[in-house]
């Protein structure tokens, strides 16, 4: 330390000038690359992720109302018949046998499926459930004789 004491008192003043004016641009340097740079990406970052999710949200809306005006449609359309019509009608046209039909009252039924494809039983649950507006409040599902097929009991109730 003493042998750079006495270097800088050996130095002209216009190289101690120099040298504090140099410290200084460097310092300004290193403090903009190791502390404002560093916040300034995040924040561009925080800037572009909020964009993206403004934009998300946007979707979401609009894909929430069309749901919601073809959901009205859709649920004046499928309340046409009984529960018990409209389950029969989409088990024949997804290739299902009905084992039993037992109905509760005009808003439920219990029915039960023996031995049918499994594809065929998620395509139907899908209909039932999405197009024809009718839930699914109980289901019990069990492997079947071979590969691929399923007995299932289902509890049905429509709004």
């Amino acid at each position: 330390m003493d042998d750079i004491k006495e270097w800088w008192n050996q130095a002209s003043t216009r190289d101690q000038i120099a040298l504090v004016v140099c410290g200084g641009i460097l310092a300004v340097y290193l403090a903009y690359v190791v502390l404002l740079k560093p916040v300034t990406a995040m924040r561009d970052e925080q800037i572009r992720k909020n964009a993206s999710q403004e934009q998300a949200l946007e979707r979401v809306r609009n894909y929430a109302a069309i749901w919601v005006n073809q959901g009205t449609k859709k649920k004046s359309a499928s309340n046409k018949g009984s529960i018990v019509e409209v389950v029969d009608s989409s088990l024949r046209q997804n290739n299902l046998k009905l084992s039993g039909m037992q109905p509760s009252g005009s808003d439920d039924v219990r029915i039960r499926l023996e031995q049918v494809a499994f594809d065929n039983l998620l395509a139907w649950l899908y209909q039932i459930e999405v197009t024809q507006r009718i839930q699914v409040k109980d289901i019990s599902v069990a492997t079947g004789s071979s590969t691929g097929l399923v007995s299932a009991n289902l509890r049905l109730h429509r709004d």
